[in-house]
């Protein structure tokens, strides 16, 4: 019997997930539990398991397709082979769940539903979903005529990767590829109390942007509206179309002779994350940069002595816990630096939590895990959270709990040197703090002596809306006192 493996919601809010990487190839057994396929979110990496056992019979989504919640990705025949040649069932009249435990259902089955912790948010097996393919061009403007939409035929989620046949393929392709982020004559999907289905991150950038959500087509999972859908949009203007808030994509044109010497690659993965999140840092934060420097001889002779004693214990050492305990003390002092701006509601909200984030460098890219509570640990311990986090990381085994919950960030740039940067903020974070290498260079001592100082800078980006110049500047200062008394640091004094 062969069964349905769906995109379960890996985690509150995510929508859709791209496949990164099928573990399991066609026509390959797999057992119940067993890892399948590699799922990207914008909250991690997870490895997706398999809630059937039996024969992997097709990938109904391709590596790089991105795919709503509740889609199907793949096929599966079970390996019972006593349920062969039986005819299905009676399905149950209403109420009944997808494994067929209903009143009306004479045996009981346990066809690993059960065993799955993922399920389906809504629907199941027992209700029709509708599959919406993902436009293939928002910027064109193109409209159709209503008959035409009228036509348009659903298509398999995850990028329009399976269709009937390849003729209605095509064809709705062009017909969707057209209509979605125009009005087309045609009504948004609504609820049960006739609200446009949307997904809460939609709503909130509808709003920001200006854009209303009545008049925005969804491409997700009955049709609900998500955000690349508000961003694509193209408000209707005397039958043309024209740009939305944040304009039309750019596109790129090959030097004529060139052809042959350039080299094309989807946009995707965790590269396209990022993009996604460095665009919304810059439409919605007013960065400005503050950079000085700390004499840290005091901090490097401190580290050298208690690197021994934290290795004894299987702790590395590094700079960052020290960094990470003077941004917690300083920004319980200058609060604004650990704020973010509501701007729906028009209200500063001010955290009295200090969880900060470390970016990251990987093979996979940029990642920001967090350590909570930075203000309640000692050096030693947000050491060895540093430690788990930069390792889990790197192997790609991050939980989106090791993502979520960031008040400010530290970027670790000095390790691939330069003298100083302008550090991209986390947003809705108000701040990011940039620490580059450590250098010895000549200094001139209150003595007038010259000495060789180990010296750092630092970079600190903030959103001018929420942190004015002198509080960064302040802020700074702060922790830059503390680094170069790397003692009462560790004494919390």
């Amino acid at each position: 019997m062969a069964r349905e493996l769906r995109l379960p919601e890996l985690a509150e809010s995510v929508v859709e997930g791209e496949i990164i990487r099928w573990l399991v190839a066609e026509g390959d057994s797999v057992a119940l539990d067993q890892p399948v396929a590699e799922v990207l979110t914008d909250k991690a990496t997870v490895e997706l398991p398999s809630p059937f056992a039996g024969t992997l019979l097709k990938h109904v989504a391709a590596e790089g397709d991105v795919v709503q919640v509740n889609a199907v990705i793949a096929l599966i025949e079970e390996a019972d082979a006593s349920t062969a040649g039986k005819a299905p069932p009676t399905a149950p009249a209403s109420g009944a769940g997808a494994s067929g435990t209903g009143a009306s259902t004479a045996e009981t089955v346990d066809d690993g539903d059960k065993l799955s912790l993922f399920k389906p948010s809504a629907g199941g097996d027992t209700e029709a979903l509708p599959r919406m393919r993902r436009p293939a061009d928002r910027s064109s403007g193109a409209r159709a005529t209503a008959d035409q939409a009228g036509k348009t035929r659903p298509a398999a989620a995850g990028g329009g990767q399976v269709a009937n046949s390849s003729a209605e393929g095509a064809a709705g392709a062009a017909a969707e590829g057209s209509a979605v982020g125009t009005r087309l004559g045609r009504e948004p999907a609504r609820g049960a109390f006739g609200r446009v289905l949307a997904v809460p991150a939609a709503r909130k950038l509808a709003r920001e942007l200006g854009v209303s959500i009545e008049e925005v087509l969804g491409s997700g999972p009955h049709g609900r509206v998500r955000v690349d859908d508000v961003r694509g949009h193209v408000p209707p203007a005397a039958g043309q179309g024209q740009t939305g808030p944040q304009g039309s994509p750019l596109p790129y044109k090959t030097p004529a002779g060139y052809e042959d010497r350039e080299e094309r690659a989807p946009m995707r993965g965790l590269r396209r994350l990022t993009a996604n999140q460095m665009v919304t840092s810059h439409l919605h934060t007013v960065r400005a940069l503050h950079v000085d420097e700390a004499d840290v001889t005091d901090l490097v002779a401190l580290r050298e002595k208690l690197k021994p004693s934290f290795a004894a214990k299987g702790v590395r050492l590094s700079y960052l816990p020290f960094v990470m305990k003077a941004v917690a003390v300083a920004l319980a002092e200058f609060p604004a630096l650990n704020s973010s701006l509501d701007e729906v509601k028009g209200e500063i909200v001010t955290k009295r939590y200090y969880n900060i984030g470390m970016a990251t460098a990987t093979a996979a890219g940029l990642f920001v895990p967090v350590i909570r509570d930075v203000d309640k640990l000692s050096v030693m311990e947000i050491a060895a959270e540093v430690g788990r986090l930069a390792e889990s990381a790197r192997g790609g085994k991050l939980a989106p709990d090791d993502l979520k919950g960031g008040t400010f960030s530290v970027t670790n740039i000095g390790s691939f040197g330069g003298l100083f940067s302008f550090p991209i903020i986390n947003s809705p974070e108000a701040a990011i703090l940039g620490v580059h290498s450590i250098k010895k260079r000549p200094v001139v001592m209150r003595d007038d002596s010259i000495q060789a100082r180990h010296m750092l800078y630092l970079s600190l980006s903030f959103d001018h809306r929420l942190v004015d110049g002198a509080e960064g500047a302040q802020f700074t200062s702060r922790v830059i006192g503390l680094l170069e008394n790397p003692v009462a640091l560790m004494l919390d004094l």
